[in-house]
């Protein structure tokens, strides 16, 4: 399968990409571990590097979304047009929308439990009045959202595989290092 240069994506777009799906990756797993602990110490770490990985993934989307603005997407090697196409884009659109809503969603249920927030370093301040029903609405959103995400996620590695295997195009090879 070859195509054009200018088919592919840049070094700094797949290096975006793939470091975003390694964060949630790990933000997921972190957050599936804290129950391997008990209350405390090993359970508090992993909340706490969960977090971190959530604060990165804001600051790598955001990034992301700048980079999108400044360097469009390159051109699709074949364009399947119509309804999967619009699917496509919808689904793009929806990750990075849940990239950025998973996380803050999280924060602000955690300022508004009350809770000591460190992110990056960064001690974030208590300013959400409502205790424990905001905290628990926001909560809920986080989780939500995360569910919703993971779905979207299935149907993009879904969507890769079904373009390399079935359609046999080169539409998942534009996002792969090494060409």
């Amino acid at each position: 399968m070859t195509f054009a240069r200018d088919s592919r994506y840049d070094a700094l777009s797949m290096a975006l990409h793939w470091l975003s799906a390694a964060l949630v990756l790990i933000a997921l797993a972190l957050i599936e571990m804290k129950g391997v602990f008990g209350k405390g110490g090993g359970r508090d770490l992993v909340k706490l590097l969960h977090y971190q990985a959530g604060a990165l993934v804001v600051m790598v989307t955001v990034f992301r979304l700048g980079w999108c603005a400044v360097r469009h997407a390159p051109k699709a090697p074949a364009a399947p047009g119509g309804v999967e196409e619009y699917v496509g884009r919808m689904v793009h659109w929806g990750l990075y929308a849940a990239l950025l809503a998973v996380p803050v969603a999280g924060v602000v249920a955690l300022l508004a439990a009350g809770k000591p927030t460190i992110l990056l370093g960064i001690d974030l301040p208590v300013w959400i009045d409502g205790g424990k029903a905001v905290a628990k609405r926001y909560k809920h959103y986080h989780e939500s959202v995360a569910n919703g995400m993971i779905a979207l996620l299935c149907l993009h590695v879904g969507a890769a595989l079904w373009h390399r295997y079935v359609r046999r195009d080169a539409v998942m090879q534009r996002m792969l290092p090494g060409g």
